[in-house]
């Protein structure tokens, strides 16, 4: 059977495959945070022509229904139209330089993250940055977070995720040769998470979905581009520390160079929230992972993330919200670290007004509609309790990796570095009153906004050839704190969850 999608191409189904797989299989995708597995009622298409059988329903959609695409096998050739604002292919480009004439060397760093990728141009005689892009992971049709990848990798879908972060990555580059006229790329280092990296290369991740959770490789890779069908002489894949601390944050760490500073914490915020803490007289990092979900890059969120940050401003101009404020000076669209640190304004705002009570639940008045921050976009009960599971995930990370350390508290460290898009434009103050930092982090000596420091690392390791010697040093003098089973982050979360 044969699907088409008006705009962007016709794929071909197999026996018994739901449309949803069809399509990720042939590259075609959009937004399913479920992964597939029917709960989130995110992959809805609208049937154009042709028939389909539903699975969990005897009544199937006639053309001009809607229905969802994980759940609906074609029985006939069809015709269908993806939700509007479902699709993911959407390119941002950062910032984009003039080049004084013409790039000789061109190198690229990339960091593959769970929910976007993000890539930098930069040519190698100079060292200056050219253009840098970023773009949704296509991976997000197998789910939002990296257990659902790893569970669609289990069950087969190895081929099919590493195909679709590469096609991407390939696009990518194509674009890069394309509009500075290069020759080609010499070199790509590419740093992510264990997960991400193991499908670019084509590794099945299936043996850190379980216990004791064992990654295939953790080392540092040199492989011609042609073997990973990208458009780069050679591929340096970044080294990481173990199955859920990769080398996004080795990469990070580097960047910084932390193993030459004093006491210091560095977290890292995204789909998964990484913290490693470095201990300067015992030269050890402790390093651990806590699951955040994917709120804080902009998915699951009823209102959309990208409303937000003009909607609060608005709304309640005189409210410290840096990332809102910020927002009003760069367009139309806002980036997603703006959104997502729009949303912890937006939770700030609601309990300084006592809109929810401490256990986040909303006043009776919202409990149906959500509490609206203008027409149209409002923020429900869910929202929160997305919200405050990722927070207090954050949190009590960091409050058992200092008491892990011997530290009574944040406070008694030098510095916290704060990586990830969110970093760039949060409000510490609000951050701290609802309980995503612990209120140690207003009274450091220095909180330092990063950035993406997996990105930073990957590019600053195509010039300078310290940076793998430093992340191998990292990596010798760390150590992994596992958190999953340990009851004190078990009573640290629950105590977390409120405001």
């Amino acid at each position: 059977m044969l699907i088409t999608v008006p705009g962007h191409g016709i794929c071909k189904t197999q026996q018994g495959e739901t449309i949803l797989a069809a399509l990720a299989r042939s590259g075609i995708v959009f937004q399913a945070p479920c992964g597939g597995q029917g709960t989130c009622g995110k992959c809805l298409v609208t049937l154009l022509d042709g028939q389909v059988q539903l699975n969990n329903t005897p009544e199937n959609p006639k053309p001009g229904e809607s229905f969802r695409a994980c759940m609906g096998t074609a029985v006939s050739d069809i015709s269908i139209k993806l939700p509007d604002e479902g699709t993911i292919e959407t390119t941002e480009i950062l910032h984009k330089k003039n080049s004084a004439g013409k790039i000789r060397r061109a190198g690229v760093g990339i960091d593959i993250g769970t929910t976007t990728i993000q890539a930098e141009l930069i040519d190698l005689d100079t060292e200056t940055p050219l253009e840098t892009l970023t773009v949704f992971n296509a991976q997000r049709v197998f789910g939002a977070d990296v257990m659902s990848r790893i569970n669609a990798a289990k069950q087969g879908h190895t081929k099919d995720l590493h195909r679709a972060v590469n096609s991407q990555i390939e696009n990518i580059l194509r674009h890069f040769i394309s509009a500075w006229n290069l020759r080609e790329i010499e070199l790509c280092t590419v740093s992510g998470n264990t997960a991400m990296l193991h499908l670019f290369t084509g590794i099945d991740p299936s043996g850190m979905g379980e216990a004791p959770f064992t990654p295939v490789f953790l080392e540092e890779k040199h492989i011609a581009g042609k073997e990973l069908s990208i458009s780069a002489k050679e591929v340096i894949v970044l080294s990481g520390i173990s199955a859920f601390v990769g080398a996004d944050i080795v990469s990070g760490l580097a960047f910084l160079n932390i193993a030459h500073n004093s006491d210091s914490l560095f977290v890292d915020i995204g789909t998964n929230g990484e913290m490693a803490l470095w201990k300067q007289a015992e030269q050890t990092l402790l390093c651990c992972s806590v699951a955040a979900g994917p709120c804080f890059e902009g998915a699951g969120i009823s209102c959309g993330m990208g409303a937000l940050p003009g909607a609060i401003n608005r709304i309640y101009p005189d409210v410290s919200l840096s990332g809102a404020l910020r927002y009003t000076t760069l367009g139309d669209i806002p980036p997603r670290g703006i959104c997502a640190s729009a949303l912890v304004d937006a939770i700030a705002v609601m309990n300084s007004l006592s809109v929810i009570d401490e256990t986040g639940a909303l006043k009776d008045e919202y409990a149906q509609t959500g509490f609206p921050l203008a027409e149209g976009i409002a923020v429900t009960q869910a929202d929160i309790r997305q919200f405050q599971l990722a927070k207090s995930a954050i949190c009590s990370g960091i409050i058992l990796l200092c008491k892990k350390a011997g530290l009574e508290n944040p406070g008694k460290l030098e510095t916290a570095y704060i990586s990830g898009g969110i970093g760039l434009y949060i409000n510490l103050d609000n951050a701290v009153s609802v309980g995503l930092f612990p209120p140690e982090f207003v009274r450091m000596k220095e909180t330092a906004i990063c950035g993406n420091t997996s990105l930073k690392g990957a590019v600053r390791s195509l010039t300078d050839t310290t940076l793998l010697q430093r992340c191998r040093e990292i990596i010798a003098k760390s150590q992994t704190v596992e958190l999953a089973a340990n009851s004190d982050f078990s009573e640290a979360f629950m105590e977390n969850m409120f405001f």
